[in-house]
């Protein structure tokens, strides 16, 4: 999955909900700037924001080593 992916993932589950990006800011405790830049795929986003953002709407975010291994990184 690569930035912008995940950005349209964050924008549709936000929309899905009926959020604003003000509503979702009051939610996730990330500034809708910061939303806002998730959504249109930018990389300079801080890690933290970025799982606030998905726990707040739901979405699991995982990571999988080259092994199999596979760890959830929130929720």
């Amino acid at each position: 999955m690569n930035n912008d992916s995940l950005g349209q993932m964050v924008n549709e589950a936000r929309k899905a909900q009926r959020l604003s990006q003000m509503d979702l800011q009051d939610l996730s405790g990330v500034s809708a700037s910061v939303i806002y830049k998730i959504e249109k795929g930018r990389t300079d986003i801080a890690f933290g924001s970025l799982l606030a953002v998905a726990d707040a709407l739901g979405i699991e975010l995982k990571a999988k080593s080259p092994l199999g291994q596979e760890v959830r990184l929130n929720g």
